[in-house]
């Protein structure tokens, strides 16, 4: 039987991966089409900080809960469920007033409550689990992705500080943006959904401590691809490529264990759900192979200057990478049902998610060549119904355990 408060849980973070869904194709109807509502840079805003917060941060905060779950007290219980909620507040406090002000006073007060709560979460999490160590293997990588989920919120407070004065020097508004996502992508995401992958292990092998140190030691190096208009002397930047070409080392040595760890136990899983793993696995393993390659500054400096490309990127890691990865992690834990509804939306949010990353691909390459892709805008406003319909069917498939 499925946890009910669980189970609530995961539906508003399904309904949240819809509303973020419907900005997409707001976003994109803008472009394609007439459409005068709405400032096209707050929708922006919301939608990337909705995203963030009211479905990755959610479902990471949630899993992290359930890890130590049965080593808390009924009150420690109350505690991460207050702080879950919270979240929840937060997230949607962004979405309203990003969506009315953009950088205004009260959606950077949302903003900032984010970050607090973000830092109460970790310190609970880090007090309550300090003895923990020997008998939970995930602790490092949680921990790590709780400390990295902090040091990032300096990239949204100097957003907030220059929105708020109006002095906005170009370069520190970009080394900010891409520093915020750095630590998100590389490091609070990754770790946070690495903890739950290693809690899940049947067994844990010794070499994952290894990789651990390896992708903690190179997240601050590699945070230098992103910033390559700043000349950086040679020693630096040759840290920065080696770094870079030691995360793509040790993802693909790390990813050979945990297939082989899962393999061993021979699951009977659905195949949607361990095709979901697949997909979001090479979505990864893409990620560390373009991060390797933009060590090349001509290409870097190229990738870094094409929106599409850099849209692609993100869209690439967050939907082909992580969401699909906790959608997979939902089913496999049955913290939501897989009924025909469930299966047959997840696959229009798949194939939604490969057309994005197509198109944005063969957009950005064009506009290298100054070519026009011809109703490129109006694919891409199909692809982001398609996401939208993926993500509205998959939350309403939970509404019901058959459907």
């Amino acid at each position: 039987m499925r946890d009910n408060t669980i189970g609530n849980w995961c539906k508003i973070a399904l309904f949240n991966l819809t509303l973020v869904a419907l900005y997409g194709v707001l976003m994109r109807y803008k472009i394609a089409f007439d459409f005068p509502f709405f400032e096209q840079k707050n929708l922006l805003h919301a939608h990337s900080h909705f995203a963030f917060s009211g479905w990755i941060n959610h479902l990471l905060y949630i899993g992290l809960f359930l890890i130590i779950k049965n080593k808390l007290s009924a009150a420690g219980h109350k505690k991460y469920k207050l702080l879950i909620g919270a979240n929840l507040i937060a997230a949607f406090g962004m979405l309203i007033f990003f969506t009315r002000q953009g950088y205004g006073n009260i959606s950077i007060i949302f903003s900032t409550f984010s970050i607090i709560i973000a830092v109460v979460y970790a310190w609970l999490f880090i007090r309550d689990t300090r003895a923990l160590s020997a008998v939970l293997p995930a602790r490092a990588w949680a921990v790590a992705g709780l400390l990295l989920n902090i040091v990032s919120a300096a990239g949204p407070l100097s957003l907030g500080y220059m929105m708020a004065t109006k002095h906005i020097q170009q370069d520190i508004y970009l080394a900010s943006v891409y520093y915020y996502l750095h630590f998100q992508y590389n490091g609070w995401f990754f770790f946070g959904a690495m903890a739950l992958v290693i809690h899940s292990l049947p067994k844990i092998d010794t070499a994952f401590q290894r990789y651990f140190r390896w992708f903690l030691m190179t997240i601050i190096p590699t945070f230098q691809l992103s910033i390559l208009w700043v000349k950086l002397p040679v020693w630096l930047y040759s840290i920065a490529v080696f770094a870079a070409l030691m995360q793509l080392i040790a993802w693909l040595a790390m990813l050979t264990k945990i297939k082989s760890s899962f393999w061993e136990k021979r699951t009977n899983a659905p195949k949607s759900i361990v095709l979901l793993f697949y997909i979001s696995a090479i979505a990864i393993t893409i990620k560390f192979v373009l991060q390797a390659i933009s060590v090349i500054p001509q290409l870097s400096h190229f990738v870094f200057g094409m929106r599409s490309i850099v849209i692609a990127y993100l869209h690439l890691v967050l939907l082909g990478g992580f969401s699909l990865f906790f959608m997979g992690y939902m089913l496999a834990n049955k913290w939501v049902y897989l009924n025909k509804l469930a299966i047959v939306t997840i696959c229009l949010f798949v194939i939604g998610v490969i057309v994005n990353e197509i198109l944005l691909g063969i957009q950005g390459f064009a506009s290298f060549f100054l070519m026009l892709v011809p109703y490129v805008n109006e694919l891409l406003f199909i692809a982001a119904i398609m996401l939208f319909g993926g993500a509205l069917g998959m939350f309403l498939s939970q509404i019901r355990e058959k459907f």
